[in-house]
């Protein structure tokens, strides 16, 4: 639509109609025009004409606040109140966030919101409502009936659809400071002097050397580095030409995809961080496999491990080990981690939030651990907002808080786990936990069969993830492929084997199986295993709880549901059925007889 046109028959919106625009339920999405620019609430995305300007969620947050509040002096204060609320930060963290949103703005942007010094920031623009799918005829027969805001008695409106004119605002400002206008002898003398401190500034700015922006994901692939040496065949029998053609290949290529480092092979360390080097001996029909990774810098071991296979020939072996030592290392390097950044006034850098953030994720036990990785990777973003490491970590977190199994409440906008799952998969189609936070949307709208192509290719994307083997036996479930699950289940169990919550979301995930078999028995002894594996593991409470009491035994039914309710205290029959929608009958019929049992137990309503 030509933005002129449209703005003589639309009229700014105030600042009291945007929220009621913004959202709501049953609300039309809105849709707002301001300086050239569009914003799109439902989309969560700025254009500029068929240019879509990515932003990240705190510079976007920043944004709908200024389109709520347009031509409005904001002091830091009310920001950091409404946009930082649940986190403790500094004045600081308004202003990058201001410069980042300016960034992506443009040459406009310092002009569109300006600073007020000791006052705040201010957006110099007058914001126009646009109706979803309006025509340039439908904005004629149907203006808005929003009154316009009055302009600020200082401010000078940037007119939509039309350009900034530098020189045009810079004499507006000037004749706004003083109360006699510029007279006309001096027009020229003023802009030339305009001219000259421009062109001076410029000059500088041109002079100087430019920084390149922080890149957390660059950062990591340098930090976790490795070259994969070539291994050794020690038996007094060659090994089978698959071992020793293609094992090295597998475990670099498994590295590379999982890890996100940077892998090469090399027969010397030089330029990485680590060297993976191996050894392999036949025994019999069977192949015995030795790995270690070095530190190049000073020699030492970092990790090792060992594998034993009885069928030297089996066509599979290589990725599986390839998998275990991919897997294996990844936990290696968290622990590396944790022990680096845990020494006393450790100042962490956006790539360390980054891995602290995914490090809450993965070993998350209560919602505190779930808010804290969230807001590490919040963080992380401010200074890089394009990370795919910490949009998908984010997405982790906010998908964590819409489950709720580690105690989170109901988040107050469940949109935001779909919009930054959105933007990470764009952003990154092919990574693994990109598809999976994606595919944890389809399934919240109630489309498990939709979601499981993603969690399918992100299982063949990165087969030593082993969440997402316990996602894609979760969902095969779901549709009524019990069989099938079981498979990525035993994967998640052998790859997943250190890691004690993997390992009790796959011992309760076949614990749902046996259960959707009819087998309340071994589903039963199954929730036990997974509470072996983690005892503060409180779905496998609810199981066994929704058992017992299918069984008439309360007072076990009332003690397990106390325990499940305990560790997940915001869970619901309500919640329970949205976390886990059925795709076949036998799931469904399954699914609504243990949902009678947790409500017999003592599961509430709502």
């Amino acid at each position: 639509m030509n933005d002129e046109l449209s703005a003589v028959h639309e009229r700014p919106a105030s600042a009291a109609a945007l929220p009621r625009a913004m959202g709501g339920a049953g609300s039309t999405p809105a849709m707002v025009r301001f300086a050239g620019f569009e914003f799109d609430f439902a989309r969560d995305q700025l254009r500029r004409g068929d240019t879509v300007i990515p932003l990240s969620p705190k510079p976007s947050a920043l944004l709908r606040y200024f389109l709520a509040h347009p031509q409005r002096l904001i002091g830091k204060s009310e920001l950091l109140d409404n946009l930082w609320a649940d986190v403790v930060v500094t004045d600081d963290s308004v202003v990058q966030c201001v410069g980042e949103l300016r960034s992506r703005m443009g040459k406009d942007g310092a002009l569109l919101i300006t600073t007020h010094p000791r006052r705040g920031y201010m957006l110099e623009a007058d914001v126009w409502p646009v109706a979803p799918g309006a025509t340039l005829e439908g904005a004629i027969a149907a203006p808005s009936p929003v009154a316009p805001i009055a302009p600020a008695a200082h401010a000078s409106p940037v007119t939509p659809g039309k350009p900034v004119d530098l020189f045009s605002r810079v004499e507006s400002i000037a004749s706004s400071k003083w109360s006699v206008p510029l007279r006309r002898p001096w027009h020229g003398l003023a802009l030339a002097l305009v001219l000259s401190v421009l062109t001076a500034v410029g000059g500088a700015i041109y002079l100087q050397p430019t920084t390149a922006p922080y890149r957390i994901d660059d950062e990591l692939a340098r930090r976790y580095s490795i070259v994969v040496t070539p291994f050794q065949d020690l038996g007094r029998t060659p090994a089978p030409k698959l071992v020793r053609d293609g094992l090295v290949e597998a475990v670099a290529a498994e590295l590379a995809q999982r890890q996100n480092s940077q892998v090469t092979r090399s027969a010397t360390p030089a330029g990485a961080r680590y060297a993976m080097s191996g050894s392999f001996v036949a025994r019999g029909a069977g192949v015995a496999i030795d790995l270690q990774v070095k530190s190049v810098a000073d020699g030492a071991v970092v990790w090792a491990d060992h594998y034993d296979y009885p069928d030297a020939n089996d066509p599979g072996m290589n990725l599986d080990a390839a998998r275990r030592a991919t897997s294996g290392l990844r936990l290696r390097f968290a622990e590396l981690h944790r022990a680096r950044v845990s020494v006393p006034d450790y100042r962490f850098d956006p790539a360390d939030l980054a891995v602290s953030g995914w490090d809450d994720i993965d070993r998350r036990q209560t919602a505190e651990d779930v808010s804290r990785g969230r807001a590490r990777f919040e963080q992380a973003l401010r200074a890089d907002p394009d990370s795919v490491t910490a949009l998908t970590g984010l997405g982790a977190a906010l998908m964590s808080q819409r489950f709720g199994n580690s105690g989170e409440p109901n988040p107050a906008d469940v949109g935001e786990s779909e919009r930054v799952s959105a933007r990470a998969i764009g952003i990154a189609p092919n990574n693994s936990a990109a598809l999976i936070n994606w595919a944890n949307v389809l399934v919240f709208r109630g489309q498990p069969r939709l979601a499981l192509p993603f969690y399918e290719k992100a299982v063949l994307i990165a087969p030593s993830n082993a969440n997402a083997h316990v996602r894609y036996a979760w969902v095969l479930l779901s549709v009524g492929r019990a069989d099938e699950a079981r498979s990525h289940i035993d994967n998640a169990l052998r790859i997943g084997h250190r890691d004690p919550r993997v390992t009790a979301s796959a011992w309760s995930l076949a614990a749902v199986g046996a259960f959707v078999q009819g087998n309340d028995d071994e589903a039963y002894a199954l929730s036990q295993r997974a509470l072996a594996e983690r005892p503060t593991f409180g779905i496998a409470f609810g199981t066994m709880a929704a058992i017992d009491a299918l069984h008439g035994r309360t007072a076990e039914a009332q003690k397990n549901m106390a325990e499940h309710l305990r560790l997940v205290p915001h869970t619901s029959v309500a919640r329970y059925i949205a976390n886990n929608p059925s795709g076949s009958d036998s799931f469904l019929a399954a699914r609504n007889r243990l949902v009678a049992g947790m409500r017999a137990a003592g599961l509430p309503e709502q």
